[in-house]
């Protein structure tokens, strides 16, 4: 394919439009300064051949073919919009390998974006199926890629568009046609449960949903999913193809399909564009079938710092200097679900560096840091906490991160670990700091271990934050003012800040979580309680002596500062106020 093929409406010139190309691309070289300068070419391959094989940068290529075809190069693309009869006819497959896009520019124009001329011959098929009045536009292909990844994950609406075309006998074809890694932007040309359950997934995605429940109902099948820790229904699915979904999601987690009268675990991995999701199966029989729930992990996603969890300044000066320590014990305690596994990551990720070993024992890893070697708890060959615990004292650590402390035998070699000289991490399941404490004695760990071990500890629980684009602060009532124990009287505004619901929060007034914390610091006066064998009101009193402000507290300030609301702090504080 030659160049004069490429654009009739090339500029005048005397030179032929395969000269014009040659010595603009060469002016652009000198200008880069790479050697196609000191390259001929002879005419035997077209110029796109030639520079194929003489590993022309395609950059280059490209912007020397915007300029003589008089076609706009863009170096980024955010100023245009996918174009939708683009997406709806184009596998995103497709668009991958031959780096294509139709967009939509500010002022109306639609565009096919090449990202290498290989696939300027598609320009006339897409004019002809999607728009035809397509103008090229020439851009780096990596830019393009990012964009038709950006464009498919945006799709909305996939899940109710399956089901809406569900037929009884359409379903019951191909549910164990699976990849070893599927896409889940790819839906063409699969069977409809598949494309089914691949939107359901993909939707969870796209609304940062940590679990899908699939769960089977007399008449019909509900699909629920949990999104910033609240249950919303959002699909009633026929009972006809429950079976189907059933058997489609287990052999995606490499499940026995024919066995349904016990509960079963799996694992798999799906893409979503450039981002990895672990999904984490676990199925369960009822009364009207198997139960199954999804938990979704994003290992692509971005990790927390201390500084962006939510700590007041007091709880993250504090907390920021204990896990700077040589040895010693650190806990964080809180119910499932309740961002533990984020702080202690933020906390890794703050201490981690090359002159120190960090070994982390986990279920499941959750999120991959660099530098630090974790190890994934396996109970069925014998790999728990406690015998984890006992290989990685083997292999030198400075930092140990213990997924859980769940038995004695974990919290002895724990605390004997801090005691050794490392320093370690771990979570407990309690409601406030104090009992974390008193759990440890429960669990026969003699008084004088804990206080000479233990550091601190943090307990923390997620509330949700107000949507920023519909929430509206007003004036707290009389009856506000009581349950937040606040006076009117003192001179302050007292306001709160609810959300009225919109599209961008899906009408509740929400987006997104924030953490609430409770920072116990090992004190004298806290030590000493914990050598009396205290009670956990006891060291909770001396620990608010010295400074430590309560979850209850916590909120209360977030609820003032206009971050979350009264309803959401009641909701997670309610059992430790009681």
């Amino acid at each position: 394919m030659s160049i004069v093929q490429l654009q009739p409406e090339l500029s005048t010139s005397a030179k032929s439009p395969v000269e014009q190309w040659l010595e603009r691309l060469r002016e652009l070289a000198r200008t880069e300064q790479t050697i196609v300068d000191t390259i001929t070419h002879d005419g035997k391959e077209s110029v796109f051949e030639w520079a194929m094989r003489t590993k022309v940068p395609e950059s280059l290529v490209l912007r020397t073919s915007a300029e003589v075809l008089n076609v706009t190069f863009a170096a980024e693309l955010s100023n245009y919009e996918p174009l939708r009869t683009f997406l709806d006819k184009t596998p995103i497959a497709f668009a991958r390998q031959h780096a294509v896009l139709g967009l939509v520019s500010r002022e109306g124009q639609k565009h096919l974006v090449l990202g290498s001329m290989e696939s300027w011959h598609a320009l006339d098929t897409f004019r002809r199926h999607t728009a035809p009045g397509l103008v090229p536009l020439l851009a780096p292909r990596e830019v393009v890629l990012e964009k038709v990844n950006l464009a498919y994950g945006q799709r909305t609406g996939q899940a109710e568009t399956v089901i809406s075309t569900l037929g009884p006998s359409s379903v019951l074809t191909s549910v164990e046609a699976i990849t070893e890694r599927e896409d889940l932007l790819d839906g063409g040309g699969r069977a409809p449960v598949i494309q089914l359950v691949n939107a359901i997934l993909f939707e969870a995605v796209q609304e940062g949903a940590s679990d899908v429940h699939i769960q089977p109902c007399e008449d019909r099948v509900v699909v629920r999913m949990r999104i910033d820790g609240i249950l919303h229904d959002q699909h009633e699915l026929p009972k006809s193809i429950q079976e189907e979904i059933t058997s489609r999601i287990k052999v995606q987690g490499k499940m026995n399909i024919a066995e349904k009268r016990l509960p079963q675990d799996g694992r798999a991995t799906v893409q979503v564009g450039e981002r990895m999701i672990d999904l984490r199966i676990a199925s369960l029989p009822s009364s009207y079938g198997e139960r199954v729930v999804i938990r979704l992990l994003d290992k692509s996603a971005r990790l927390y710092t201390l500084a962006e969890v939510g700590m007041d300044s007091w709880s993250l000066e504090h907390y920021s200097r204990l896990i700077h320590l040589e040895h010693g014990l650190i806990l964080v305690t809180g119910p499932t679900g309740s961002g533990k596994s984020t702080t202690l990551y933020a906390a890794l990720q703050a201490i981690n560096s090359k002159d120190r070993n960090v070994v982390t024992l986990e279920d499941p890893i959750e999120y991959d840091i660099a530098g630090v070697s974790q190890t994934q708890i396996n109970t069925k060959k014998g790999l728990t906490f406690a015998t984890g615990l006992r290989n990685v004292l083997r292999q030198d650590p400075d930092i140990i991160m213990v997924g859980e402390i769940r038995d004695q035998e974990t919290a002895v070699m724990g605390i004997q670990s801090a005691l050794t000289g490392h320093l370690v991490f771990s979570t407990l399941h309690t409601n406030d700091a104090a009992s974390a404490v008193t759990r440890l004695l429960d669990l026969g760990i003699e008084p004088y271990l804990v206080s000479s071990s233990l550091l601190a500890v943090l307990a923390q629980r997620l509330v949700r934050c107000v949507c920023k684009k519909c929430g509206v602060a007003e004036p707290m009532t009389e009856a506000q003012l009581r349950l937040l124990d606040l006076d009117p009287s003192d001179g302050n505004d007292y306001r709160v800040t609810t959300g009225k619901g919109c599209e961008d929060c899906r009408g509740t007034g929400y987006r997104g979580r924030i953490g609430i914390f409770e920072l116990l610091v090992v004190n004298d006066s806290v030590r000493e309680a914990i050598q009396n064998q205290a009670n956990a009101s006891q060291i909770r009193e001396a620990a608010m002596r010295g400074g430590m402000r309560l979850l209850r507290a916590d909120g209360i300030q977030k609820i003032l500062r206009g971050q979350t609301t009264i309803e959401e702090v009641e909701r997670v504080t309610m059992r430790t106020a009681l």
